[in-house]
């Protein structure tokens, strides 16, 4: 089944930010895989366009402390440190902890259906700055919200095709250089 996604750029307050969201349901795929796939940055960086590798720094009590490298406008490379909080295998939490953007936050839900399993992402990024961070937010806003869908939308394709994860353990290692 396809990705369902929703668009754009959001107010929230005084603040503009960007948000995409996308939903799809893998067939044949239990919560479990779908969530370890989500968490292997092997698998997840074939998906999300916008992510070149997640190392991860630290564990915590309910998840790690990560580096995610990435591309924005799929050109400007940069890195922000972010908090993975997660019950498996329904749900993962993903907020900034030290980076650029003033506001970034994104969940993943994954619940078992009728044959298969459902994936719902969100990601909402602000990023702040005055007038340029709001100029940024309006013109990314569409781009942003088409390559979440698209992520959605591949993490799904590439599950059904057979691709699984190995969760955290699936090399966290620093591959930021390649």
């Amino acid at each position: 089944m396809g990705a369902v996604g929703h668009a754009g750029t959001k107010r929230r307050g005084d603040q503009i930010m960007v948000r995409g969201e996308g939903t799809t349901v893998a067939m044949g795929v239990t919560p479990d895989q779908a969530f370890d796939f989500v968490l292997d940055p092997a698998q997840y960086t074939k998906a999300d366009t916008k992510m070149i590798w997640v190392t991860k720094l630290a564990d915590t009590p309910d998840g790690m402390l990560a580096r995610e490298d990435g591309k924005f406008l799929g050109r400007f490379r940069g890195s922000v440190i972010t908090r993975y909080r997660w019950e498996r295998p329904s749900s993962i939490d993903v907020t900034l902890e030290h980076g650029v953007p003033r506001r970034l936050h994104a969940w993943f839900k994954i619940d078992a259906v009728d044959g298969g399993t459902r994936i719902h992402h969100v990601e909402e990024l602000d990023i702040g700055h005055g007038p340029l961070g709001w100029l940024h937010d309006l013109v990314a806003g569409t781009w942003f919200a088409r390559s979440v869908d698209a992520e959605v939308a591949e993490i799904g394709r590439l599950l059904e095709a057979g691709e699984r994860g190995r969760g955290v353990a699936g090399g966290h290692e620093d591959r930021a250089a390649d």
